[in-house]
Parts: structure tokens; sequence; C-alpha cells
């Protein structure tokens, strides 16, 4: 064949499909940006809580809840899945007080407090709520404490709730918020006539429950895996994430069944991804392991699967900056591998993402980092969107069929 019809032949080719990634760059996983546009069905991609409720109004609020959901299930339905954050009050899909709710989770801590309370023989104290309209009664509460009970506390929440906050649409988005919250302690309370064990069964069937109303069972089984953050810093524990809730003392092995429990009832539903484990530390490496061999056991049936979120050294407290955990992702799957855990049901995901320098050498940087991504059979995380996947991926072809055509000369 002449170079010349070659090159034409091989042109025609260079552009990425409007549906799907060739195969050699489906282990590659992009970001999701609102409006989402065509997504590549072939990959898996991270999403965005805060991106996919759009920009704020005037009154500092996002459009209402169920359109949001409306987003997250078509974007589901245009690729081959979606992490999600969802692990807690603050770190969900529905904003608390800033949008009208559409499926507010219960938060883990929320059913350690719970279990707890029923363990210790003590009484369960509701949230505080009235009709959602009497602003007169809800002025009467006088302290966070007050209005949440037993549960972890929430000022902002709070002063909306209450009123002090003069916004008035925060003001019912909130209480709408906190009497969902009510209704789900309710339960908690009922169950604990049952001992601690059956608070934490129904506080994970709740829980796994409000994951399928927000997107659809079908969806989360098939296209949504949530993210947990198991082991949070002492911040982010503070900030309502992980099980442990901020405001008890509670012995670590105790929030560690809490954990186990939550953590297999949504396993029923499809995959989960847990994080941050740092495994060039010892301690950090040992904790995932150990959780994964008792929530995906060997011998277990079911074939959804566990995510590990892992990294190298993190610069201080950051969650976005410092090294990603290729040099020690082999060690740590030889690690699994000797483990009690089922390792057709673990994947291992090394985070941060990585960047892509624009520069000239940004196309042979990013062909390099795919190549040891495959290599290790890694998932490679990339702070992009589509377009600029598909833009990299066609560059790369491009620069393909310019060596073949150089090499053809």
């Amino acid at each position: 064949m002449p170079i010349t019809v070659l090159a034409l032949a091989l042109t025609s080719c260079i552009q990425t499909s409007n549906t799907t990634a060739p195969a050699k760059y489906e282990h590659i996983v992009p970001r999701i940006h609102y409006p989402t546009g065509s997504l590549l069905s072939n990959l898996r991609y991270e999403g965005n809580n805060i991106e996919m409720r759009g920009p704020k109004n005037k009154s500092g609020n996002y459009i209402e809840g169920e359109i949001v959901a409306k987003r997250w299930r078509s974007a589901a339905s245009q690729c081959k899945a979606i992490f999600v954050l969802r692990d807690s009050l603050y770190s969900q899909q529905d904003h608390p007080y800033r949008q009208v709710p559409y499926s507010i989770l219960l938060p883990p801590n929320w059913i350690a407090t719970a279990a707890h309370l029923t363990n210790k023989n003590k009484s369960i104290l509701l949230p505080t709520v009235f009709d959602l309209y009497d602003d007169a009664s809800w002025a009467t509460i006088k302290t966070p404490q007050e209005l949440f009970g037993s549960f972890p506390v929430s000022d902002s929440l709070f002063s909306r709730a209450t009123g002090k906050f003069n916004n008035l649409v925060q003001r019912t988005n909130a209480r709408l918020t906190i009497l969902q919250l009510h209704k789900y302690a309710q339960q908690l309370a009922i169950a604990s006539n049952k001992g601690p064990m059956h608070v934490l069964r129904i506080g994970a069937e709740i829980l796994s429950t409000t994951d399928c109303n927000y997107f659809g069972q079908s969806a989360r089984r098939n296209n949504i895996i949530p993210i947990f953050v198991e082991f949070p810093t002492a911040k982010e524990e503070r900030e309502g994430k992980g099980t442990a809730p901020p405001h008890l003392n509670i012995a670590h092995n105790f929030i560690y069944t809490c954990t186990k429990v939550i953590y297999k009832r949504r396993l029923e539903d499809g995959d989960i991804a847990i994080e941050r484990y740092d495994i060039s530390n010892s301690v950090a490496r040992s904790r995932a392991i150990s959780l994964v061999e008792e929530i995906v056991p060997k011998g277990d049936k079911n074939s959804t699967k566990v995510w590990i979120w892992v990294t190298g050294p993190l610069d201080g407290n950051s969650k976005l900056k410092g090294s990603d955990a290729m040099p020690w992702i082999e060690d740590f799957k030889l690690s699994l591998q000797l483990s009690n855990a089922n390792m057709q049901r673990v994947e291992v995901f090394s985070k941060p993402s990585i960047s892509i320098p624009s520069v000239e050498n940004r196309i042979l940087f990013f062909n390099e980092k795919m190549q040891e991504f495959a290599s290790s059979n890694n998932s490679m995380s990339l702070n992009l969107s589509t377009r600029a996947v598909r833009d990299l991926i066609d560059s790369s072809k491009q620069q393909e069929q310019l060596q073949i055509t150089s090499q053809l000369r």
C-alpha cells in the first residue's frame, strides 16, 4: 500500500469513538464534570458531589435533590461505573440544607452511636423535631445537643433548622433532613430492644436502602460504587467521616464490628470502595488487609468487589497531594494474596490522581504512565474530563500514525 494511502487509512481511525475508548485504555478512570456530555461507556469514572449539583444560586442554594439524582442516574447509565462519595452527613449527594433532599443517607456514625448506647444499656435520645412549618416550636430548641439527642451534632444544621440563620429555603431543607434523620433514629431505637447487633443490622439495612433509593437498584448494583472513608484522619472524624462518632469514646473493637456489619450489607447491593491507606506504612497495610479478610473472605461466593484506595505518603494531612501507591503496590498485592481475602473480590486502586503535564512531552508521559498501570493490572486515576481524555487518546494515536509513516519512508 502506498505511504499516502496508508497515512489516510490510519488518519481515518484516529478519532476516538463517541461512546467507547480503545480497549487498551479501559483501565483509565477520568472525572465526571457537569454537564457530563457523552461519557465513554467502557470506562469507570470518579464522581464529585459538588460538581454534579451545579452552581449555587444567589441565596447559596443548589437545585432540588431529585434533579441532581437524575443527573447521577443518567451518567451511570452511560459508563461502566462511577465511584461516588457517600459516607457521611455532608459527604453524600444530597446537601443537608442547601437543597431539597431526595434520599438522605443514615450516617454510619449514627448507627454506631445507637449500637454503642444499646450495648451499654443506655437510652437512645431521639432528635427533637416539630411540624415542618412550626417556627415557634423549632425556635425553642436552645442547643445542638437538644436538637440531635444522642447523635452527632451539626452546628450548621442546628442554626438553620431553629431559624437562627435567616435563610428560609435552607431552614426548610434543614428541617426536612432532620425529620428524616429522626425517622431513622426511631427505627434504631426500636431495634435496640433486641440488642446491639440488631441495631447494626437495621442501621445497615436503612443505609443501604438509601443508596438504592437514590441511584435506583439496578444502577447501584451495576454502575455505582460508593466510597467510604474507613481510615479517616482525626480532622475527618470530627467532620463526621468514618464509623466512629466524634462525641463518644467508643472502643476500636466495637467500631470495627460496626464497620464490618455496614460494609457487608452494602456489598449485597454492589461493589464498594474503602479509603485511604498509605501502603508505605505497615500499620495502614495491616488495617486494610485485616478488613478485607473479614468482609470478603476466601470461600465467600458473593461476586461484588471491594476497591481499596491506596496511596504512598501524602503531604501532611492532604487528601489529594503526595506520592501515589505504585512503588509499593505489588508487595501489597502479594500480602493480600497470602491473606484470607478472596482476591477475586478485591481491586486495588492507586491514588492520588496522575497529573498530565501541559508541555510538549505530555503524550509521551501519558503513554508511559498508561503502560505502567496496565502492566501492573491497576486502574489509573486521571483528574481529567472525558473531552480531555479523548484528546489525549487521539493525540497518542496521531503520534503513533506519524511514527509508522516515518518508518515506512
